[in-house]
């Protein structure tokens, strides 16, 4: 029955059981329901059980002597524990219990006298006068409401229109030439834009900048050899010789640059082949 009931296949009805005995295993020990006796199953046995009801174990191990798993999870269900199981505590439902409000007695009248609203005060220089001592009335904070059709007396003939900005500037101002402070003149040869140039020199420096580098972009292009120009430095051609005139005679005459490092010397115009990683001359 316990395994049903952690596997949640089966439920107890509420405040019905007077007893619930945990039988033990085949082997006469409770391994198994120790286990099984979790607090998901405690929270599903106990509202099963009536006030008074008992949970007690076959060997009689379910104790709180015995301080075992199911043990603790009993006593943090809400049992009590006994001599021989737990047994499930009458807590019993809250009375209810009438409270008298004061909101129907009289409020206790005050023994002190009528206000006083003035006072007779005798000044130093022999005339009496009289202090109103009854303080000004608070007046409540109105409510204000805001008219916003209310022109506030402006004519509208007077309002401010609004200004096109291409009438700011006539064809003749556009066409004046610029006048540069003597401050702003650059003490180089070659001017600089300002920050925030509106005249047209920054275009005009970036459009030459480019064009300087579209030129040396045309001449560092990777240079192309012919035919004829790739048979001055093969020395398989027939009187063809390298620029230093050297390559033939060895490592030991050969530039850091040559193609023929770590080969053989060999004669000019000798054919070179390389077979099995082997010089064959």
């Amino acid at each position: 029955m316990l395994d049903r009931l952690s596997a949640g296949l089966v439920n107890l009805p509420d405040a019905t059981y007077d007893l619930i005995l945990v039988l033990t295993d085949a082997d006469g020990t409770r391994a198994e329901s120790t286990l099984l006796l979790n607090r998901d199953v405690f929270t599903k046995i106990v509202p099963s059980l009536k006030i008074g009801g008992k949970i007690q174990a076959q060997d009689g191990s379910l104790t709180y002597a015995t301080q075992t798993p199911d043990a603790r999870e009993a006593l943090l269900a809400g049992l009590s524990p006994g001599s021989d199981g737990f047994t499930k505590p009458d807590d019993g439902a809250g009375d209810a219990v009438p409270l008298k409000l004061g909101f129907g007695k009289n409020k206790k009248k005050s023994t002190a006298g009528p206000a006083i609203s003035n006072v007779t005060v005798h000044q130093a220089n022999g005339k009496d006068a009289s202090l109103n001592m009854v303080p000004p009335a608070v007046k409540p904070a109105g409510v204000g409401f805001v008219d916003f059709s209310d022109d506030f007396g402006i004519p509208e003939d007077e309002d401010d229109d609004l200004i096109d900005e291409d009438t700011l500037l006539t064809e003749e101002d556009l066409n004046k030439p610029l006048s540069i402070p003597a401050e702003c003149i650059p003490k180089s040869k070659r001017r600089r834009a300002c920050k925030d140039c509106t005249c047209g020199l920054a275009e005009r420096i970036a459009a030459e900048d480019s064009a300087k580098r579209a030129d040396a972009d045309a001449k560092l292009q990777t240079l192309k050899l012919g035919a004829d120009d790739l048979a001055e430095v093969d020395f398989t051609v027939q009187g063809k010789v390298g620029s230093c005139g050297n390559c033939a005679l060895g490592d030991a005459f050969r530039c850091d640059g040559c193609p023929y490092i770590g080969m053989p010397a060999f004669k000019p115009g000798e054919e070179v082949r390389l077979l099995n990683n082997d010089v064959q001359l």
